[in-house]
């Protein structure tokens, strides 16, 4: 005897999740899901949720009308959780960032998860849309990018307080001149302690008066950090002390900058770190030697021009056992070309036969130690 199961006799949090499968992979209200609004009063309990808990704006014909509508309906701003706002179609439009700040603030009360890609405005617009996104007392994740100044670091260490749940933030040529002084950090107590994943990529102008010891105290128990300076620029030496503040929580970390700073010394002290990618600059190969994070299983070198020198001193630094002794995965990373110049061929070609020797010496070390090379 066969039993057939009608949608009507399922439970809810079943039947919600049916419902989901039809929602779209990426952010956005899908035409399948539309249709099934109208199927009863109960579906369209259920569907509802689906269409605002993930919402992807990309243009101002789409930001208006989902704005007047938030800002409507309570109930329905109250059901979004993430959004994703992008100007790319619109060219930064002004009016287009007022509309995103709106929706925001619509939205802030339940938003966990918040994307900016791209603001526009004057400065007056800009305070708005950053006081929008301080309401969001929920959020879980931030990610800012492609626009002008949103806020000073002061600013940003003066949000964090009313993020006490953010657990992933990226910021990308976010910040700008402050006139005042940078907070100390011993003025700075913990509010973000659940952040654990850090993505600053900023031209760290002095003027910006960026402290990554001010951020450690905000947020001390960070386990992924990555720093790029913009254009080959400088990282502010204080990430050196900050990175002491981590030590027992900093699982990855990569520093991208042909800067100089004393990174080897703090090495050891990061007992937690397995994943390490930096530069030749910022650590010379020969000081793996004497200057190893105990638990790295993964190394990369992210390098311009022919690495063929540093590659040679990484493999004599490696030929001990001793060395990173927990040491799995080896990657080299070719961050942009060397732009062609009189004579090049000739050069190129002694920096390929270099190169060769230096790969087939890495390759002979990392066999014998059963540690995986790639390079790029």
């Amino acid at each position: 005897m066969s039993t057939t199961v009608g949608f009507a006799s399922l439970d809810d949090a079943i039947l919600s999740r049916i419902l989901a499968l039809l929602a779209p992979k990426k952010l956005a209200p899908h035409k399948r899901l539309v249709p099934l609004l109208r199927v009863n009063k109960h579906w369209h309990s259920l569907v509802l949720p689906l269409l605002y808990t993930a919402i992807s704006v990309k243009g101002i014909w789409i930001a208006r009308p989902l704005r007047k509508t938030l800002e409507a309906n309570k109930q329905l701003a109250g059901l979004v959780r993430e959004l994703v706002l992008d100007t790319e179609l619109s060219g930064q439009d002004p009016q287009e960032t007022l509309d995103h700040l709106r929706i925001v603030a619509a939205a802030a009360q339940g938003l966990r998860h918040l994307t900016v890609l791209g603001y526009a405005g004057a400065a007056k617009d800009i305070d708005k849309y950053r006081r929008s996104i301080s309401k969001c007392t929920e959020l879980e994740t931030l990610n800012v990018s492609e626009g002008q100044g949103m806020f000073t670091f002061g600013q940003l260490v003066g949000m964090m307080k009313g993020w006490p749940k953010l657990e992933k933030l990226i910021l990308k040529d976010t910040f700008f001149a402050e006139a005042d002084s940078a907070p100390r950090p011993a003025e700075v107590r913990p509010s973000c302690p659940m952040l654990k994943m850090v993505k600053i990529t900023d031209s760290f102008e002095s003027a910006k008066r960026f402290s990554f010891t001010a951020f450690a105290a905000a947020a001390p128990s960070v386990s992924v950090l990555w720093v790029q300076p913009q254009s080959a620029g400088p990282i502010p030496a204080d990430v050196i002390e900050a990175l002491r503040v981590w030590a027992p929580t900093l699982q990855a970390l990569c520093l991208l900058s042909d800067s100089e700073l004393p990174l080897a010394p703090a090495l050891p002290q990061l007992t937690s770190l397995t994943r390490l990618d930096a530069t030749p600059a910022l650590l010379p190969p020969r000081l793996l030697a004497t200057h190893a994070p105990p638990a790295l299983t993964a190394l990369a070198y992210t390098y311009t021009g022919s690495p063929s020198a540093e590659l040679l001193d990484l493999a004599r630094a490696l030929a001990s056992a001793d060395v990173l002794p927990k040491l799995r995965a080896i990657e080299g990373k070719a961050l942009d070309a060397d732009a062609p110049t009189a004579g090049a061929g000739a050069r190129r070609h002694l920096q390929e036969m270099e190169m060769q020797k230096a790969v087939s010496e890495m390759k002979a070390v990392c066999k014998r130690r059963k540690i995986r090379f790639t390079i790029s």
